[in-house]
């Protein structure tokens, strides 16, 4: 990993839910101010071709709207309130473009951008990076058709393979054979094993892990070796990650305070 930005630590899953609507500004904001050291969120493609925050196919859960993303011109999603669901302070958050979630952004957090599967975002993906000039901090999370597809458009960047296998040896294995720089465990596995975090950390990948949204184990999974807990309440995580000696990646001015996260739809 780049030796400038944060080797281990703290990521705002979505943002974190727990203190602002996920995939919003408001939310990667809200991570950045209390000290994560990677923010992640999802990507999908509208109707007329531009690619905005939403981890669901269809807006309902998190807008007041009705009806999928890709039915959507960006027109009509400007249209939609992406945070009075979540609390009345938020009421008018709209959902953002990724080069408006890229804005503001510090040079010395990790963006973990996932495009969800199927979505036609990959030459969007690219060309915002790389007009951002955020190439060496951004890693995305993606199958392999579109981590091919990205490596022909944008081949600097960092991805994190997703396409699990039927064991975490086979995940391993399959990253590293594809180019892969980061792996990301899922919490109904349990924790990592030695000899994985061993083989991973032989073939220079990064270690992600998916936390439960509910109470995750985060100085468990510090323990066990892994480099990036993705978790909704960034408060409660980066107070553990300080007990295993990894200090917020700034110093929290204004930090906004953590609320009990909504049950997540699973990813």
């Amino acid at each position: 990993m780049d030796a400038s930005l944060p080797q281990r630590g703290v990521a705002a899953h979505r943002g974190g839910p727990a203190h602002a609507p996920e995939n919003t500004r408001a939310a990667l904001q809200a991570a950045v101010r209390l000290g994560a050291h990677q923010v992640e969120f999802d990507l999908r493609a509208t109707a007329d071709g531009h690619c905005v925050l939403m981890h669901d196919k269809d807006v309902e859960r998190t807008t007041d709207g009705r009806g999928r993303v890709a039915a959507h011109t960006l027109a009509q999603l400007r249209e939609l309130d992406a945070g009075r669901g979540f609390d009345g302070a938020f009421a008018g958050e709209r959902i953002p473009t990724l080069e408006e979630a890229l804005e503001g952004l510090p040079d010395d957090v990790w963006i973990n951008v996932q495009i969800k599967r199927g979505e036609p975002v990959v030459a969007d993906v690219a060309r915002a990076i790389a007009d951002s000039g955020r190439v060496g901090q951004t890693l995305v999370a993606c199958g392999n058709a579109h981590a091919r597809e990205l490596a022909k458009l944008l081949p600097g960047v960092a991805v994190c393979n997703l396409v699990r296998q039927r064991t975490r040896a086979r995940y391993v294995e399959h990253a590293i054979a594809t180019g892969a720089r980061f792996v990301q465990f899922h919490h109904l596995r349990g924790l990592p094993e030695p000899d994985l975090v061993a083989r991973a950390r032989a073939a220079g990948l990064g270690i992600n892990f998916f936390c439960a949204p509910d109470a995750p184990d985060v100085g468990a999974l510090f323990d066990a070796g892994v480099d990036f807990v993705l978790v909704d309440d960034v408060r409660a995580a980066l107070e553990v990650a300080a007990s295993r000696g990894i200090a917020p990646r700034t110093r929290p001015e204004n930090a906004v305070a953590s609320s009990a996260a909504r049950p997540q739809a699973p990813r």
